[in-house]
């Protein structure tokens, strides 16, 4: 607090003697006869009444540090120069500048020679003027900086008050009236366009927009395709003009000063917009990865997209241009259409986003995974309690065997279920114009899950009841021993609400993994095949990256598949899913031959099913992201079960 007081009383003092440097003495003289008269309104002063300089020392030496002040000695005598004054000073020339540009910059040759350089933070022209620019940067009212240029040409005073786009604007204004004088106008016109052969409407249009609408010079320097050239060229030939001179005037020297804070500028909007290209491509490949499988993508699968050389997107731009984008997406609307970009959660925890034109074609694939798996899980499950003498609700009630379909669908689509609750698929639903769509909604309410999965409660019954020895079916004798090994209420409640596809899940998996077990036993310590062996483990880590946890590779590949084989007839469809294996085989056969272990990661898998999607060969095939993901499926199998 006292040293907010003391630096108070030092701009107060300054501006009273009209000077930025003040003699130490005089100054403790001040303060001591002002603490005399003010100790009662500020009990702090008491420690300056008797003109002891300790407590003052202390204080100075804080607003030397805070850059608030200068301390030097001249003749045996110590001085203070007080930044503020010129901070303050040098404000108003500024401000003064932009109602009559035709005055000079102020410069370090303008300080009193007493007064310290360290006064002033000098910076190169590029540094200072590329972080006054830069919206993220807030510098602090007490800096002083000095503008650096070439050698010859003294260094510019900016106070921090001033903006870097005031700066710029005034040198702009200053150009403008270069430019009026005399014949300078055609005559760096002509200079420019002998430099620019056949680009003479360009850059006759370049000067008249510059002279003839003021207002728009800023946005003209701001803006992207040949004018960072023309303005480049401009400041190069009026440098070039100028420095023909040996001896520099003061308008030489504000001229000089003027065109090189220009082309630094014109460097800075040079590079932003280069960015915003930079930035502008990324994003149009992130929105292009977005229309490939899975086609759903949590927050960090977004962050983890890369450019066609394997570059991580996000480096590109930065995690909050990110979430503006995916923002711009998930909000711009268009009349009362839905956002591009929708959003749902699966447990009310995990958050994916998905395209809404993918939202539709993604339900139908993940009805038919679903489809079967569900069949097959429940006619399993329920056969083996009707082989202990159960029956559970849903094998008779309607009503629980949909309750038992959702149960069933949480488990072995997550996904699908996510989408099926979500807020938008109502509307989605209504909007949709596909030919031959799938109506989702009945009287405002989601069509029962029977009629969504094709599934009867009937059928699946059927086909586990039939496979039942023939004993089942004697009425008396069959209900006799349901009655001994019936379960209880309660454990038969417990029964019907476990998952029937997890359990299904679980058991393939176990297979999956007792299979590589058995092949791992069999090469055993054998040098010659620890090569094999490290690549099945490799790309079984592979494998738990691409495959969801809820399902298994060969259902992907089966679902994969529906989506790039359109062929109607059996025949035809076998006969493609062949060939391209058999492609896939003898690709992935003569890449394995100089494969190294360590190389075999998800990034390396992606980069080959790329390059072997794109070959002439397999142009045929509509749907190439879905193609490519089975290829990169298909690969991690063949490799995970080498012999």
């Amino acid at each position: 607090m006292a040293s907010s007081i003391i630096l108070t009383l030092l701009k107060f003092y300054s501006s009273k003697q009209r000077t930025p440097v003040i003699e130490f003495g005089e100054f403790v003289d001040y303060l001591k006869r002002y603490a005399q008269h003010h100790t009662d309104e500020n009990p702090e002063l008491v420690v300056y009444t008797n003109g002891s300089n300790d407590s003052l020392q202390e204080e100075l030496s804080k607003l030397v540090s805070e850059r608030h002040i200068s301390m030097l000695t001249q003749g045996g005598k110590q001085f203070i120069a007080v930044i503020n004054y010129f901070m303050e000073r040098y404000t108003e020339t500024y401000a003064e500048m932009e109602r009559n540009f035709s005055l000079p910059f102020p410069n370090m040759n303008d300080l009193p020679k007493h007064v310290p350089a360290d006064i002033a933070d000098r910076q190169q022209a590029s540094d200072i003027i590329f972080k006054l620019l830069d919206e993220n940067f807030h510098p602090d009212d007490k800096t002083l900086y000095c503008i650096l240029f070439s050698k010859g040409i003294p260094g510019v005073l900016l106070p921090s008050t001033v903006s870097g786009i005031t700066l710029v604007n005034i040198c702009l204004k200053k150009l403008q009236d270069l430019l009026r004088k005399g014949d300078a106008h055609d005559y760096f016109q002509k200079k420019i366009t002998g430099a620019n052969p056949g680009k003479e409407i360009s850059i006759k249009n370049f000067f008249t927009s510059f002279m003839a609408k003021p207002e728009e010079t800023w946005l003209m320097l701001r803006s992207n395709g040949d004018s960072f050239y023309y303005w480049n060229q401009l400041c190069y030939f009026i440098k070039q003009d100028c420095t023909k001179m040996k001896d520099f005037n003061a308008e030489d020297i504000n001229v000089l000063q003027t065109v090189g804070i220009i082309e630094v500028a014109a460097s800075f909007y040079k590079n932003k917009a280069s960015e915003k290209l930079l930035k502008d491509a990324a994003f149009k490949a992130l929105d292009e990865q977005l229309l490939h499988p899975p086609y759903y993508f949590t927050m960090d699968d977004i962050m983890k997209f890369k450019d066609a050389n394997g570059n991580l997107l996000v480096t590109k731009y930065t995690e909050s241009d990110l979430k503006d984008h995916l923002e711009y997406m998930t909000s711009q609307t268009v009349g009362a259409e839905l956002p591009t970009l929708l959003s749902f959660k699966i447990n009310d925890m995990q958050t994916y986003l998905i395209l809404k034109e993918k939202v539709m074609p993604l339900i139908v694939r993940l009805c038919n995974d679903a489809r079967e798996l569900i069949r097959e899980s429940l006619a399993k499950s329920w056969y083996k309690y009707m082989l202990d003498y159960e029956i559970l609700p849903e094998m008779k009630e309607q009503p629980a065997f949909e309750r038992c379909l959702e149960r069933e669908l949480k488990v072995c689509s997550p996904i699908l279920y996510g989408i099926l609750t979500s807020s938008f698929l109502p509307v989605l639903s209504y909007d949709d114009k596909t030919p031959g769509k799938i109506p989702l909604y009945r009287d405002g309410l989601l069509i029962p899950y029977s009629e969504l999965l094709l599934l009867r409660r009937t059928e699946i019954y059927s086909s586990a009841r039939i496979k039942l020895p023939f004993w089942y079916t004697i009425p008396v004798f069959s209900w006799i021993v349901a009655a001994i090994k019936r379960k209880s209420k309660e454990q038969r409640r417990r029964d019907s609400e476990k998952s029937a596809t997890e359990k299904v899940l679980e058991d393939e998996k176990n297979k999956a993994a007792a299979k590589q077990t058995e092949l791992d036993a069999k090469d055993g310590a054998d040098p010659k095949k620890a090569r094999k062996k490290e690549l099945r483990h490799a790309a079984a880590n592979v494998e738990s990256q691409i495959v969801p946890g809820n399902s298994t590779i060969d259902r992907e590949l089966d679902s994969y598949m529906q989506e790039w084989n359109d062929r109607i007839s059996k025949q035809a469809h076998d006969d493609l899913v062949e060939d391209i294996n058999t492609l896939i085989r003898d690709y992935t056969r003569k890449t394995l031959r100089s494969l190294k272990t360590e190389n075999l990661t998800r990034d390396r898998v992606a980069s080959l099913a790329e390059a072997l999607v794109d070959t002439p060969s397999l142009m045929k095939v509509k749907n190439h992201p879905a193609l490519k993901r089975y290829i990169e499926l298909y690969m991690v199998k063949l490799i995970k079960n080498l012999p």
